[in-house]
């Protein structure tokens, strides 16, 4: 008969668990959580931060484009709007669309109306189609002539002939005036003028 020997084995003796310890385990489970948490909750914040910068620099961006959408209105010889359409990036005006411009400035400028209301209106608008440097010439031409000196009395009329090309920046502008006082027509004058014209986008 052949006896097996029991084969014992040795380990380290686990140390006898105190109140002390059980309390200190729990104090650390709570502490490590707590950490956790604090470095989700830090996370979380620098998250929420990059996305409150990120739509802000979008806000701002978006604040700081033009709105205003420009539009280009076709007129006929009568001035009567023909076709409305958005303008485009480099858009360039035809001929006949700065003719008619060109031609309004000259009844303007050269008309004069019994009404001084009137009057103060084409002046006005005439400033509008001009340059800074031609403001200023227009204001010493208008102190020269004084289209408000003989307001009632006399009128004058002004038909243009001809608006042709000069060259890339200019125009030839051809037209008749006709004087008229209390009624009366007074006489007929033809008149030529070199019109230098700058192309200048909305803004």
């Amino acid at each position: 008969m052949i006896f097996k020997r029991t084969v014992q084995r040795y380990g380290r003796t686990p140390e006898p668990e105190t109140p002390y310890q059980s309390a200190g385990q729990v104090w650390d489970e709570r502490i490590g959580s707590a950490r956790v948490q604090a470095r989700n909750w830090r996370l979380m914040a620098f998250g929420c931060l990059a996305l409150t910068g990120g739509l802000s620099s979008g806000l701002v961006w978006q604040s700081s484009q033009s709105r205003v959408t420009p539009y280009i209105v076709e007129v006929d010889r009568l001035g009567e709007a023909r076709a409305v359409t958005k303008a485009e990036a480099g858009y360039h005006p035809t001929d006949p669309q700065i003719t008619w411009h060109l031609s309004r400035f000259i009844s303007n400028v050269r008309g004069r109306s019994l009404d001084p209301v009137l009057v103060r209106q084409d002046w006005l608008e005439a400033y509008d189609f001009t340059t800074k440097r031609g403001s200023q010439f227009l204001g010493v031409y208008a102190r020269a002539a004084d289209p408000f000196a003989d307001i009632g009395e006399r009128t004058v009329s002004v038909q243009v002939t001809s608006v042709v090309r000069a060259s890339d920046r200019s125009f030839q502008v051809k037209w008749t005036e006709t004087a008229y006082e209390r009624g009366t027509e007074a006489g007929t004058s033809r008149w030529t003028a070199i019109l230098t014209i700058v192309i200048k986008p909305p803004s």
